[in-house]
């Protein structure tokens, strides 16, 4: 069997909207708001809300962002 088109062999990237990143750092932000600062949840929180803002910030010229899993 020849496959004519080799693209079908490789799965697309997922793809990050700039205002979903935004929207979720958002939303993380005010959960981390109700947790006590120091504890598992928030630190977990926080690195998530961290990552998605730098996503956010560092997508913003790109549309639609992709990211390898």
């Amino acid at each position: 069997m020849v496959i004519s088109d080799p693209s079908v062999l490789m799965p697309e990237s997922p793809s990050i909207n700039i205002e979903e990143a935004r929207w979720a750092a958002e939303y993380l932000a005010l959960m981390i708001a109700q947790l006590d600062p120091y504890s598992p949840v928030s630190m977990v929180l926080t690195q998530a809300r961290r990552e998605l803002a730098s996503l956010a910030q560092s997508g913003a010229a790109m549309h639609p962002l992709r990211i390898a899993a």
